[in-house]
């Protein structure tokens, strides 16, 4: 999710927009130009009217932003890392890539952006009072009357005590401090989330079938989205506790092969691939590990264009793959994980390159609690001398 355009930079965070944003704008600006707007003052011109839903969609998404941007500002300030917003059709997403630490650290970033809907909520309805007794055009006053009441409506959803949402994570820090058992509480939390999202599920399916409104479906996208999201939370939840205290040097695949990066990918179908494996590191000419190939990528190649193209066109380079310390905790190096490495961190002893951690180890520790696999080895038998 954390993948979208940057639009912006502020205090340090980059927020990005994810294309499904667009939904969600023409969903506001269509609520306001094609229903509020016209009940409320049935005399506006359809133009100015479309042209205030379209300002009054864009000030909300940036309301949103200023939400998100409190979770991440204060996660930062705590020492958690948060270095990216998301904007999407839900709204938006801190990617807050930290362990919390303590619970009070997690109640103070999960607080911090209901804190600033409520003031923006309260600085909108005071503004339309303002300009209502200042005799300004009734369309601006409805527009913050509108922002006031949306930014209201959205603080009090948000607040209910239900993972994922902020109240669910308030409630969790809550229960942690109370009876210091952090993976309890998001137990807790996280079932009241499921039950609330399966709740919401059968909201939108009785509208549905009552009034056959779109309302109805919207209900249900978001139930599902929550109730996948707190089954989320407790899986990885699951993990980081089966995780916890293990060094990486414990996990990791000690000495991987690595392969060339200059060979062709046809070569590396032929002598090196291995069914074993899913990514593997490659070197350059100096041995130095330099980048880590994925099998997916290999894939993504045209057959037609196997025999030409080098793993040095495909790979992840190595300064874009997450990198760890054999003495570094596993669910601090987990942070640094992300899409384009496939769940797949090196492992540095200083400059020695001494191991892999794949997402197989990872599961292997968490089903079995056993220390790592002997060292990977991939033949490559009949291989000529590559130069």
């Amino acid at each position: 999710m954390n993948q979208g355009v940057l639009i912006a930079r502020l205090a340090g965070v980059r927020i990005r927009a994810h294309w499904s944003v667009v939904v969600i704008a023409a969903l506001l600006t269509w609520g306001l130009g094609a229903g509020v707007i016209p009940v409320a003052l049935p005399r506006t011109p359809a133009v100015v009217a479309w042209l205030a839903a379209a300002v009054g969609a864009l000030l909300l998404i940036a309301s949103l932003t200023a939400h998100e941007l409190a979770h991440s500002i204060v996660a930062r300030r705590r020492g958690v890392q948060a270095d990216d917003i998301t904007l999407w059709v839900f709204g938006g997403v801190s990617h807050i890539r930290g362990d919390w630490q303590s619970a009070r650290t997690e109640l103070l970033v999960a607080a911090a952006g209901p804190l600033v809907t409520f003031v923006v909520a309260v600085l909108c309805f005071a503004v339309s009072e303002v300009m209502a007794v200042a005799g300004a055009p009734d369309l601006l006053v409805l527009l913050a009357q509108w922002l006031a009441a949306i930014n209201a409506t959205l603080l009090v959803f948000n607040l209910i005590p239900a993972f994922p949402l902020d109240g669910g994570r308030i409630l969790r820090s809550a229960l942690w401090a109370r009876r210091h058992d952090r993976s309890r509480a998001t137990v807790i939390a996280a079932q009241i989330g499921r039950a609330f999202g399966f709740l919401i599920v059968g909201l939108g399916m009785l509208d549905v079938l009552l009034t056959g409104s779109f309302g109805g479906v919207w209900l249900m996208l978001i139930g599902w989205f929550l109730a996948g999201a707190a089954r989320n939370e407790q899986r990885g939840e699951a993990v980081r506790a089966s995780l916890a205290g293990a060094r990486v040097a414990e996990v990791m695949s000690i000495n991987p092969a690595t392969v060339p990066s200059w060979v062709t990918v046809d070569l590396f179908l032929k002598h090196y691939a291995s069914p074993a494996r899913t990514a593997y590191p490659t070197n350059g000419l100096d041995g130095r590990v330099d980048g880590l190939v994925t099998v997916n990528a290999l894939r993504r190649v045209p057959p037609s264009q196997r025999t030409t193209r080098r793993l040095s066109e495909v790979f992840v380079p190595v300064d874009q793959v997450p990198a760890a310390r054999p003495d570094e905790l596993v669910t601090d190096a987990l942070t640094r994980v992300g899409r384009q490495s496939e769940g797949h961190t090196l492992v540095f002893d200083g400059e020695r390159f001494v191991g892999v951690i794949s997402p197989a180890d990872i599961g292997r520790r968490i089903q079995f609690g056993v220390p790592k696999p002997p060292p990977l080895s991939t033949p490559a038998p009949g291989l000529p001398p590559v130069v």
